[in-house]
Parts: C-alpha cells; structure tokens; sequence
C-alpha cells in the first residue's frame, strides 16, 4: 500500500474515540501533534489569540497554511474556536492533501453530560478522575451548580457549528469519512474492524498488526457516575439536556 495520507480528525469535545485516534497516530508515517491544538491554552492558541485581535482572514490563513505545511495529524474541536479558524484549517488541509475525517456522537445527551462533568469537575480524563475525584467523594470539595441556561446555549451552538463544518466541506468540495461514536464503540463490529478498514482508507497497510488492533478492543470504565450525586442540579441538568437534545 502506498502513498499514505496525514489526516485530520473533525469534531466537538467529548465526542470519545481517543483510542481510535491514538492507533492512527501510532501507524501514520505523519507526526502527530497535541490533542486540539487550538484549544485555550493549547500550543496553537496562539493563532486564534491573533486573529481575534486583528480580524485578519488572510494573515490567519497564512498562519494555518504554514503549519500544516509540516503534514501533521491534526485532531480539531470545531466549537471552541471562530468559524474563521476552522475553515482556514480545512483550506489549509485541503492544499496539503489530507484525509478528511469528521467524528460525532449520536447521542447529543450523553456527550454534554461527559462534557459539564468534565468542566465541572475539571477532570478531563481518568488520569485527572484519579487525581480529583476523592476529595469530591469525601466532601473536602463541593461542587457548584450547573449554569442551566449555558448547558441549553452549548447545545445549539453545538449545531450550529457542525452545520457550518458540512458546509464548508462541501463548499470546498472535500470529500470526508464521516465517524459516529456508537456505531465504531458500541456497534455489531469489534474496533479493530473499524480501526483497520480506516487505516487502508489513509493509505497504511495494518495486516501485521494483530495485536495492536486487537488492543483497541479493551473497554475502559466509565467512573464519572460515581460523581452525579455530587453536582447539586445534575437531575436538572439531565431534563435540560432531555429537552433540548432532539437527537
């Protein structure tokens, strides 16, 4: 198999398939830089800084163009930046031959309950569950209350933004594998399946892999029940989130 694709993975926070993602990157021949890169903080924030300081769509697509000019692998959150930012990025990926991958959930509720537990709690993933989670549980920490308003405002802007994404992707005539969640993680097939069937697609010959694709099979635990009765409005929070999802 020849002629191997770097790629760029689409989507919206805790949309999950971070193992997924992480064998992908194990067998690309491509670097692959942090996790969304330009999230708050993260090592191109910076740009998005820039561009809502100046508003200049051509220095931003400037920026982006020279550092995907590297052909790393890119994982992008679409809601947390500018449309702007997004779109430079898929120009930019676009020029530089990438695969195009644009990974959801289809269930809208469960992933903005991963999401406020995470942003509540701060515990992003099991490392920092690990960390966090007992001074929660022995009540030296005490929560505060979920902003319901705000879980109602991230659903729609949720939206919004997928919905500009599939328009900028068909504007700009750019094929894309679309990934849903529960279909790769929770579906009739086993990862692996799904892991290697993606790996051809970018170009990468995974045959002699076997035990490395059936890793992927391992489910971890979920533990962030654990902390539900902690967050004074969480059952409010969940009829929101009832209410709002309509997916």
């Amino acid at each position: 198999m020849s002629d191997p694709r770097p790629t760029l993975t689409l989507t919206l926070r805790r949309t999950g398939g971070t193992s997924l993602q992480s064998f992908l990157a194990q067998i690309s021949p491509f670097r692959s830089i942090q996790d969304e890169p330009f999230n708050p903080d993260r090592m191109w924030w910076h740009i998005v800084e820039q561009f809502r300081k100046d508003n200049d769509v051509e220095a931003l697509e400037a920026r982006v163009g020279a550092l995907l000019e590297e052909r790393v692998n890119i994982k992008h959150c679409i809601e947390v930046v500018p449309p702007q930012v997004t779109k430079a990025l898929i120009k930019a990926a676009k020029k530089q031959g990438y695969f195009f991958f644009v990974l959801t959930r289809r269930s809208s509720l469960r992933r903005l309950r991963s999401l406020f537990l995470a942003s509540s709690t701060m515990a992003w993933g099991p490392e920092a569950e690990a960390e966090k989670y007992p001074a929660i549980l022995s009540g030296e920490v005490t929560l505060p209350a979920i902003d319901l308003e705000a879980v109602r405002r991230q659903y729609w802007h949720d939206q919004l933004m997928l919905g500009r994404l599939l328009s900028m992707l068909r504007y700009q005539n750019i094929d894309y594998q679309w990934l849903v969640f529960e279909e790769i993680y929770q579906g009739d097939q086993p990862v692996s399946v799904h892991a290697a069937r993606l790996a051809e697609q970018i170009g990468i010959d995974v045959s002699d892999l076997g035990q490395k694709l059936e890793a992927l099979n391992e489910r971890g635990k979920q533990s962030s029940q654990r902390i539900e009765d902690f967050l004074p409005n969480y059952q409010e929070m969940m009829a929101v989130l009832a209410e709002v999802c309509i997916d």
